[in-house]
């Protein structure tokens, strides 16, 4: 396996009622333990949940291999499998456009990954039922409330991106890879990579800008930002806008199991 496989683990904050985040909670009948998986172009994420959206412990975290094709990246998950506790699913978040398979992976290596049947392979590996959906889909689940249009964008590697009306989700939206400015798409100004290369303070500039071009287009209630740079963005913010954690995303993981719109898609 390529790359070099690092683990952290972090501890989870409470929100409302003990559970985590500002998201909708789940249905008081789900008992279940969800084990929540965000596979990364940098990092691969783990969150044991209960029913209630609790965590069950700290996220773990291991290093994105590099080269990404499948089996490196499941042998990954299926290490980080070994030391999670029990669990009754698995709720899976992929960055690129899941349609029954993978279609495309364009932080991983979208050729190797084409057609690739996630979803089997995971279920295969933790022995529980397991869904998968593009993972700003999956962390805007555990983020939305609900009312109206919500948009979730996530600032990591790349940039990943939700809609939803009213509740549901509208599966596989791509902001990133749209022409944004100068032959540029929405990616190539406000990835980790452009962030490093023109700095926070003009990389920042992009990002409000971009805010300031979706506001109009999708007239949301709210505008979610996650991704392990979405703290580097500081306040203020313009308003419907706000920041949400790691942790918090990887809540919905649990409402997947009760929206089925995503899961229909093929």
């Amino acid at each position: 396996m390529a790359g070099v496989i690092s683990a952290s683990r972090e501890p989870a904050t409470a929100g409302r009622g003990g559970a985590v985040g500002e998201g909708a909670a789940p249905p008081a009948r789900d008992k279940l333990r969800t084990l929540t998986i965000d596979i990364g172009g940098t990092g691969i994420k783990m969150l044991l949940i209960d029913g209630q959206a609790r965590a069950l412990g700290a996220r773990s975290r291991s290093l994105t291999p590099r080269p990404s094709p499948p089996d490196a990246v499941l042998a990954v998950i299926r290490k980080m499998l070994a030391a999670q506790g029990k669990f009754d699913r698995v709720s899976v978040g992929f960055p690129g456009v899941v349609r029954g398979v993978v279609q495309t992976a364009p932080n991983l290596g979208t050729g190797t990954w084409r057609g690739f049947d996630l979803q089997g392979a995971i279920q295969q590996a933790a022995g529980k039922p397991t869904r998968v959906v593009n993972d700003a889909d999956l962390q805007g689940y555990g983020v939305i409330r609900g009312v109206g249009v919500e948009l979730v964008l996530t600032l990591g590697t790349g940039l990943g991106s939700g809609l939803y009306v009213n509740g549901r989700l509208v599966p596989n939206l791509e902001l990133a890879h749209h022409p944004f400015r100068r032959g540029k798409t929405y990616e190539q100004m406000v990835s980790d990579k452009a962030l490093k290369k023109a700095g926070k303070e003009q990389w920042l500039k992009r990002v409000l800008d971009i805010i300031d071009q979706l506001e109009p287009i999708f007239n949301y209630e709210m505008l979610h930002i996650g991704g392990g740079n979405a703290a580097r963005l500081g306040a203020p913010l313009p308003p419907r806008v706000r920041i949400f954690d790691n942790v918090e995303g990887l809540t919905g993981g649990i409402r997947l199991w009760h929206e089925t719109s995503a899961v229909r898609i093929r």
